[in-house]
């Protein structure tokens, strides 16, 4: 590319993808052929500015050597000819092996905890010096906007040896890029970007090159590029002392301590994740009796590092941990970063079962200091950061969760000062009424407007009985039987007005005009909370029902006949499943290949998405939307740790207390 070039460009796609988290919210995600084959795809996103927003797409890059140029970008895995990918691995992050010219060298990059960047390094291994130039594709979108032609961007660039700071618009942060080569100013634009693995066909954006960044990968150098919506960084880093003791004076000596940094942070989280997995297992086992009490005996742990589930799903977990102000939380999807309160709070309990409770109470002290007459918010704007309410199911599981992380942790202080105070608010202002029509009527059912939905009020009837355990937890034991009281009420008032004995399932509503039927994912609710909601009949006519016209090898149909999928749907129904078929060895290993198969759908490696879209025929199914879900992340995990059964050991069983 030379300086004013329009360079059109062709779909380009890819097999496999990867995703990394900063945990502001921002990312960095692509192919396995390094161009991103979806528009949320980029291999920056930085998050700290609230709306997750696109600056870095790509590198272009090329590499010469003594028989000529070659671009890297496209090729497939082991392609004949002198340009080779050779290997490509995710783990810890994503690494490329390339042959070019009888050259060997590897690509890898990784982004930084707490900050919007991302390192790319190229080093040499073996064969003759190359010349290696990468140019960026820069772009300004939010990722809750399409990709559209006709980009206007500033471009402006501003150098000094070994940094460039680039002003792409005037509301948007500048893009800083270090390197250890030369930078070759130049404003190309690269025309009609397509996306051919996007749900929708047509869309494209034009991406602005601001200039190449070249360097020689030769024995014993690396090439490094370091691009952040910082642009003091390094002082940031170095006053944090990421840096190394003392700060290294050069880049790659900077790069190397990083890599080290982020690597020690990962390591941290996964041997503390499968400590606390294998030890809420354990309890798991013994709180199930029977032989799997034996197993809770055992002196080998029942998760450890070979297990990849856990691993993965844990790692997964710790994508969507994110920084919002002063709150630590848990974004719903990556890359774009939302958080919805419900699928939050849901998924705190993974958190516990990997006894994680340090983030597990920052999470529920979060939503607490944002509830607003028993609300808490269903979202946040995603401007300025304001919440927004509406639906009482982010109380409801705000009550569920902060019930299981009280009874687990055994931190009565928190219990005590912050969380029974806050939650006894939230259902005392449902039972009198609160905002957008939400109250407990005379029927003792909680309605919104004049619509009683069967989902909410499963959760109701276990806040009813999760605030009858907490009172007792603080010996308010008068409390304590008045919910106990209530939630036996409820539970017979809603046996007799929910269940549809003829289709052997639930009503999804109750409306003024009658009742709605239908067969949702979220029926599972009334038999997978502690203790069920249904009596064992109609609890397994529930399940039976779900199984035969939702159940798909990778989740849950939205709706019978539905060609969209659930994974996080799969979480209730395992235990719902399980709890109906008296947690047999059957049940046992279908259930695990459900897991197993719903870890494994997604486009993006060791991430869940949170819908797939299945053929008519039900033998395939396809990523939709967004590759990461937390909630699908902990919910899979949640099973897998209290549910299952331990992979080729029968007799190793883990379930929720």
């Amino acid at each position: 590319m030379r300086p004013g070039q329009d360079v059109p460009t062709a779909p380009r796609t890819t097999s496999a993808g990867w995703l990394l988290a900063n945990g502001l919210g921002g990312s960095s995600s692509g192919g396995a052929a390094g161009a991103p084959a979806r528009s949320s795809q980029a291999l920056l996103v930085a998050g700290a500015l609230g709306r997750p927003t696109a600056l870095l797409l790509r590198l272009d890059e090329r590499v010469r050597g003594e028989t000529g140029t070659f671009e890297l970008a496209g090729k497939p895995l082991r392609a004949r000819g002198q340009v080779r990918l050779e290997e490509f691995r995710v783990d810890p992050w994503p690494t490329w092996r390339w042959s070019v010219c009888g050259t060997v060298f590897e690509k890898s990059l990784f982004t930084l905890s707490g900050h919007d960047a991302v390192v790319v390094s190229y080093h040499h291994l073996s064969g003759p010096t190359v010349h290696l130039s990468a140019s960026p594709l820069c772009v300004v979108r939010g990722l809750d906007q399409p990709p559209r032609p006709g980009a206007r961007l500033l471009g402006a660039s501003q150098g000094i040896p070994g940094r460039v700071r680039i002003q792409l618009a005037s509301w948007a942060p500048t893009l800083t890029l270090w390197h250890n080569g030369t930078f070759l100013p130049a404003r190309v634009w690269v025309r009609g970007i397509e996306y051919p693995g996007d749900e929708t066909d047509g869309a494209c954006e034009d991406a602005l090159v601001p200039g190449h960044a070249e360097g020689l990968l030769s024995p014993g150098h690396s090439f490094h590029l370091v691009f952040a919506a910082e642009d003091a960084l390094f002082k940031t880093l170095a006053a944090a002392g990421r840096l190394g003791t003392p700060p290294s004076h050069t880049l790659a000596g900077c790069v190397a301590e990083l890599n080290l940094d982020e690597r020690a942070r990962l390591t941290r989280w996964r041997h503390a994740a499968i400590a606390g997995a294998d030890f809420t297992a354990r309890q798991a086992a013994a709180a199930h009796g029977g032989p799997a009490a034996e197993v809770a005996r055992r002196r080998e742990p029942l998760v450890d590092e070979q297990d990849r589930v856990a691993v993965d799903l844990a790692l997964a977990l710790r994508a969507g941990l994110v920084r919002r102000s002063h709150r630590r939380t848990l974004a719903a999807t990556l890359p774009p970063g939302e958080e919805r309160g419900a699928g939050t709070l849901q998924a705190v309990q993974a958190l516990v079962s990997l006894r994680g409770f340090d983030l597990a109470r920052d999470v529920l002290r979060g939503y607490v200091e944002y509830l607003d007459e028993g609300l808490a918010p269903e979202t946040f704007d995603a401007a300025d950061g304001r919440p927004r309410y509406g639906s009482p199911a982010p109380s409801l599981w705000l009550v569920a969760s902060a019930d299981l992380y009280a009874r687990r942790s055994a931190d009565s202080v928190f219990l005590s000062a912050t969380l029974y105070p806050a939650l006894e608010g939230v259902m005392q202002a449902l039972r009198q009424g609160t905002r957008h029509g939400v109250r407990v009527d005379a029927e003792g059912l909680l309605a919104v407007g004049d619509v009683k939905r069967a989902d909410l009020n499963a959760l109701w009837y276990h806040a009813l009985v999760a605030m009858a355990q907490l009172s007792r937890l603080l010996s308010h034991r008068e409390t304590g039987a008045f919910y106990l009281a209530w939630a036996h009420e409820h539970q017979k008032r809603f046996g007799d007005v929910f269940w549809d004995d003829e289709n052997g399932r639930l009503y999804e509503a109750l409306t003024p005009g009658g009742a709605v039927r239908g067969l949702s994912p979220s029926q599972a609710l009334a038999v997978s909370l502690p203790p069920a909601l249904l009596p064992p009949e109609r609890a397994l006519r529930l399940v039976t029902s779900l199984e035969r016209e939702l159940l798909t090898p990778w989740g849950l149909r939205e709706a019978p006949g539905s060609e969209r999928v659930s994974t996080a749907a799969l979480g209730a129904f395992v235990t719902a499943y399980l709890r109906v078929h008296q947690r047999s060895a059957d049940a046992q290993v279908r259930a695990r290949g459900w897991v197993e198969t719903a870890r494994a759908a997604g486009h993006a490696t060791g991430h869940v998405p949170a819908t797939l879209r299945v053929s008519a025929d039900g033998s395939r199914a396809e990523p939709l939307g967004d590759p990461a879900s937390t909630l699908s992340a902990a919910e899979l995990l949640r099973v897998w740790i209290e549910e299952l059964e331990r992979a080729g050991e029968p007799a190793r069983t883990a379930g929720p207390a």
